[in-house]
């Protein structure tokens, strides 16, 4: 796998290299030579497309019955409880590994943004027992003009409609499929 990695590293940086290192677990490191027959296997390989998208097969069933929608609307709720505006929720289960869900919500200045973030926060904390991220608290704050509420399945974007125009992560996603 190593071998393969430093290939293709190799290749795509369009370096020509004699040779290179190659470690092994129960043996020093050997010297592979360069090869032109596998070198063409390799980009054969990079060039052909791919059958599958990442992760698992796409869900069958629509985003409103999935087993992480009460989530979502927990979250939706919350912030349109502090006035969120352009509230969108993007199921990104069929092109990412990281999310199931994306949500994107703007306020119109730092402290609403700051005071959304603590109502989606209090709420599913009191309602499903989690907090965002490994430390308890949203990445990122107001002044930045976007926070981050990450509940690993669910994330939680809180932008001001600068940053949000600006960055563009609802037309990222969409993008992406």
């Amino acid at each position: 796998m190593l071998r393969m990695i430093q290939y293709a590293v190799l290749l795509t940086a369009a370096v020509v290299v004699n040779s290179w290192t190659v470690s092994t677990r129960t043996s020093r490191p050997q010297t592979v030579l360069y090869d032109k027959k596998n070198s063409k296997d390799m980009i054969d390989f990079i060039n052909k497309p791919m059958k599958t998208t990442v992760g698992d097969e796409a869900p069958n069933v629509p985003p409103e019955e999935d087993e992480l929608a009460d989530l979502v609307r927990c979250v939706v709720r919350a912030a349109d409880g502090r006035k969120a505006e352009d509230i969108v929720a993007i199921r990104v289960s069929a092109v990412s590994t990281l999310t199931s869900f994306v949500v994107i919500v703007s306020g119109n200045s730092r402290p609403q943004n700051q005071a959304i973030a603590a109502a989606i926060k209090g709420d599913v904390q009191e309602e499903y027992d989690m907090l965002p991220g490994s430390t308890g608290v949203p990445e990122g704050d107001a002044q930045s003009g976007w926070m981050v509420l990450d509940y690993g399945s669910v994330m939680c974007h809180v932008m001001t409609p600068k940053s949000r125009l600006y960055y563009n992560v609802e037309g990222q996603w969409k993008d992406k499929g």
